[in-house]
């Protein structure tokens, strides 16, 4: 099993299936693992290092009174469920989004400990899960950040192809789209959209919980303002962060791809009503706005995910026309009609101090592009990401591509 920081991310939805086949058929992930129990049917999809657990909770959780409290006790020790049902039982759930993140740990009883100290709330205490692959430690904590819950585990040597409690999936659950394989690798970061004026509190209780440090999204960020786009009908603020599997040791930097960074997204003040606060009323909340996938082809991702359905918001016609933006793409050998055609960004703007997996290359750049929302309301979409040395943000391509969703967002009401 995979030991990334990143462990798999969580998505509560009200038709599983559809869900399953839509991002097998459309981004080529298979379905590894499943489990049904009396409250829910859950599936886990991965494509490279990108894991996904998808759950449906039984519509009977929430419908009939009756069942509540019946429910709640068989949920109890059910640590891969009983997030959901305190999102359930708060009124706090919001159906359709990611609502879990959840993170592999060196040391989960230093961490556990880190969260209480920190003033998190610990939803579920450090158990154990065990099979014939191995065991699993365990705990959910709520993260600061709306409807957002994190599953703690710690394990060495599971070798079962995702938790205790899972089995093989059914044969017409395993098929899969080979036309997209290898198109998405991992998860490259996680978007936040947070409410006016919460990033440093927020930054604040990730360090104190998960020792997760400051990450800068450019270079011309400020460390106090962050990263700034006050641009028409945009104006908002970015900050960032970065978690690895040891940080609550110190054992590693940080820098290795096994890390995982969390970016904060909130609007400006003065600035009128923007997409953050389109996300903010559709979701009933902050939360989990995006998450990055990274390809290591994006054209040829682009081109074979439209073919399978995947709808983009394209980027304004302008960005492939600016005489600046020309010669950059010119200078690292792109020719500007195949960005065009494809609609995909392209920023050489990287931080000059990060470290480059390959000594040798001079020309560090962004690849880019988002797709429209996935769900009927105006909230979470994806954004597929291709890094060439940098390892930062383009302040370019930050810029045009949020104008494009914004030009989206407005101009398309929830369903």
């Amino acid at each position: 099993m995979e030991t990334g920081s990143l462990h798999h991310i969580e998505f509560g939805v009200s038709n599983g299936e559809s869900f399953i086949n839509s991002f097998k058929q459309k981004f080529g992930f298979v379905c590894v693992a499943y489990r049904s129990r009396q409250y829910c049917k859950q599936w886990v999809l991965k494509a490279g290092k990108a894991t996904l657990l998808v759950t449906e909770p039984d519509s009977r959780c929430h419908l009939e009174n009756t069942l509540t409290e019946n429910v709640t006790k068989i949920t109890a020790n059910d640590p891969l469920f009983n997030c959901w049902w305190t999102l359930e039982s708060n009124k706090d759930h919001y159906k359709d989004s990611v609502f879990n993140i959840a993170l592999k740990v060196t040391d989960l009883k230093q961490v556990i400990k880190n969260v209480v100290k920190g003033g998190g709330e610990v939803i579920a205490s450090p158990q154990i899960l065990k099979d014939e692959h191995g065991t699993v430690d365990i705990a959910v904590v709520k993260s600061c950040v709306g409807n957002v819950y994190h599953t703690l585990l710690s394990y060495n040597d599971y070798s079962g192809d995702f938790l205790p409690g899972f089995s093989s999936p059914r044969s017409n659950l395993i098929e899969e789209n080979v036309n997209c394989n290898g198109l998405v690798t991992h998860i490259d970061h996680i978007a936040f959209v947070c409410e006016q004026g919460t990033t440093p509190q927020i930054l604040q209780w990730y360090e104190k919980c998960f020792s997760m440090k400051r990450f800068f999204i450019n270079n011309n960020e400020d460390e106090e303002e962050g990263f700034l786009i006050s641009d028409t009908g945009i104006g908002m603020r970015m900050k960032a962060m970065e978690y690895w599997r040891c940080s609550e040791t110190g054992l590693t930097s940080g820098k290795s791809q096994d890390s995982i960074r969390f970016v904060l997204v909130e609007s400006l003040k003065g600035q009128g009503a923007n997409q953050v606060d389109i996300f903010l009323e559709d979701h009933s909340g902050p939360g989990v706005q995006h998450v990055g996938l990274y390809t290591p082809d994006i054209m040829t991702a682009v081109s074979t995910f439209k073919e399978s359905g995947v709808q983009f918001v394209e980027p304004p016609p302008a960005y492939y026309t600016d005489d600046v933006k020309l010669s950059e793409i010119q200078k690292v050998g792109f020719h500007v009609e195949d960005l065009r055609t494809n609609g995909v960004l392209l920023d050489t703007e990287a931080d000059a101090d990060q470290e480059l997996e390959n000594p040798c290359q001079t020309d560090r750049y962004l690849l880019q592009k988002f797709t429209k929302p996935i769900f009927s309301k105006r909230t979470f979409f994806l954004e597929l990401i291709q890094r060439v040395g940098a390892q930062g943000f383009g302040a370019g391509n930050i810029t045009a591509l949020w104008r494009a969703v914004q030009a989206y967002m407005t101009e398309n009401g929830s369903s």
